[in-house]
């Protein structure tokens, strides 16, 4: 029996549901498990969500349950889901004696996720046995959280011959900072996830770091350092750009530097002062690209890990931050706050692949073939959107 091809896709969030959208339309997966799928992992960031409100209110209510109880139903919570969550967390004390609330630990989750792979419904069985349990990084106290993990299916072709063996696959659910890295060592196949990453992790294949998007690392890309190769976009509608943030004042600043809005465009970038000695907010995994793209060290930028409500903390401490932004609700959203001039980085799902495995395996090609991959930059109308979306806002 030939090998599996083994496909690279998000394990959460709204890059997994996009994705999967996509495969149902091409008939890889069934709609309804995706359903279940969707709607299992959704329910789950829902459960951490409370339980994250609900530690704050326990410290806020005494440290008392009944107290806690009566501050959620003023916010609206079901007190149902209020006392199964507050029976399940975990307690421990702290340093002062009082008894702390922390999130359910991973017994207890692992246990909730037991009970749906015996769900009465077989779709949601099948659902539940695709997904496994992770620290959510992001968040502090680092709760367990429901994620895809992977899911087999056999593909037929549209034009293949009757009699002829499906293509065998399996849907990986894999953490994009990572996916390169597996492509590289053959761990992984086919990979569709978001550009940044593999911009992140390619940087010794490049002959220059000052790459801003897929198109531009493909020019660059030095074939004889890696396996690893980008045949397009998805096609899907989930850009996103790595921005520059800034209170409206600081903005204003900037804007009246001049130079062109594209950052550190050419020798010389008058907005690059405004940056000279500031610690920029950032998320320090892409702390090597932006400092490659801005000349940090030559200009005297400093980068400094960002909070949680990075937005917040640019608009209301005059801090400047590089960080994502996809549609702009939040900058929009968020008094004083501005994105000033182009993204550093633009990124979206692609479609790559390891080049030896394809060599070696024509069922890839097959799957790449149903992909279709395109090459045609939107980065234009996503551009257009999000400056419908700011008006003002984007300097």
């Amino acid at each position: 029996m030939p090998e599996p091809v083994l496909v690279a896709i998000p394990p959460k969030g709204g890059s997994l549901d996009d994705v999967l959208k996509r495969l149902v339309s091409l008939g890889w997966v069934r709609p309804e498990v995706v359903t279940a799928i969707r709607r299992l992992i959704k329910e789950d960031k829902r459960r951490v969500k409370l339980e994250e409100g609900l530690i704050a209110l326990w410290q806020n209510s005494g440290f008392e349950s009944q107290a806690t109880m009566r501050a959620a139903d003023r916010f609206g919570h079901d007190l149902d889901d209020v006392d199964q969550a507050l029976k399940r967390m975990r307690r421990y004390r702290d340093d002062n004696g009082n008894t702390q609330l922390d999130y359910t630990g991973k017994s207890g989750v692992e246990t909730m996720l037991d009970a749906l792979r015996h769900d009465p419904d077989p779709e949601l069985r099948e659902a539940a046995l695709s997904l496994h349990l992770q620290l959510d990084l992001t968040r502090p106290g680092k709760p367990s959280r429901m994620v895809f993990n992977h899911i087999e299916f056999d593909f037929y072709p549209p034009a293949a011959v009757k009699g002829t063996a499906p293509v065998r696959a399996l849907l990986m659910g894999t953490e994009h900072e990572v996916t390169p890295s597996y492509l590289r060592k053959h761990k992984r196949d086919l990979s569709l996830t978001c550009y940044d990453a593999f911009h992140n992790t390619l940087l010794d294949a490049l002959d220059t770091g000052k790459v801003r998007n897929w198109h531009e690392l493909t020019a660059h890309l030095i074939k004889a350092n890696t396996d690893v190769r980008i045949l397009g976009s998805l096609g899907l509608d989930d850009y996103l750009g790595h921005c520059v943030l800034m209170s409206q004042g600081t903005a204003k600043r900037v804007k009246a530097l001049g130079g062109s809005r594209t950052w550190a465009d050419g020798v010389s970038d008058p907005k690059l002062e405004i940056l000279r000695g500031q610690q920029v907010l950032i998320d320090p995994q892409y702390e090597e690209i932006y400092g490659l793209i801005l000349d940090a060290s030559a200009h005297g930028i400093r980068f400094e890990s960002g909070p949680k409500d990075i937005e917040t903390t640019c608009a209301t401490q005059d801090r400047v931050a590089i960080y994502i932004v996809r549609s702009g609700s939040t900058v929009a959203c968020t008094p004083g706050l501005c994105v000033v001039g182009e993204e550093l980085i633009i990124s979206e799902t692609i479609v790559a692949v390891n080049q030896e495995r394809l060599d070696h395996n024509r069922n890839i090609g097959k799957l790449v073939e149903s992909l279709a991959p395109t090459q045609d930059d939107h980065a234009p109308a996503w551009r257009a959107k999000l400056a419908a979306k700011l008006g003002d806002r984007l300097l």
